[in-house]
């Protein structure tokens, strides 16, 4: 299948609709990729290089982001599992609401 950005390459009326349709959705992604880790964060160690380009992409997009990104970072490193998953989740949760989710 053929990826959002390919599609909207071709298009020729494209203007800053396509653009908005294209940041959205690597927002969405990049916060889907921030939401597993939030769910996994108690079984493995999620600070994976994606995850540090996802934090980082929405660190980039959203008011916030680079607070955000910091806070979710320290979540995961959290030692009691229990503070760990939630402080990993409220963080999601903000970047979420910034985000427009």
């Amino acid at each position: 299948m053929v990826d959002l950005k390919t599609q909207l390459k071709n298009v020729a009326f494209g203007g800053s609709w396509s653009e908005e349709i294209l940041r959205v959705s690597e927002l969405e992604a990049a916060l889907k990729v921030i939401e597993n880790a939030a769910d996994t964060c108690t079984e493995i160690d999620v600070r994976t290089d994606e995850l540090k380009d996802a934090l980082s992409f929405v660190a980039s997009k959203i008011e916030k982001g680079p607070q955000l990104k910091t806070q979710f970072l320290k979540a995961v490193v959290i030692e009691d599992q229990d503070a760990r998953s939630c402080a990993a989740r409220q963080a999601l949760g903000q970047m979420q609401s910034w985000a427009g989710r």
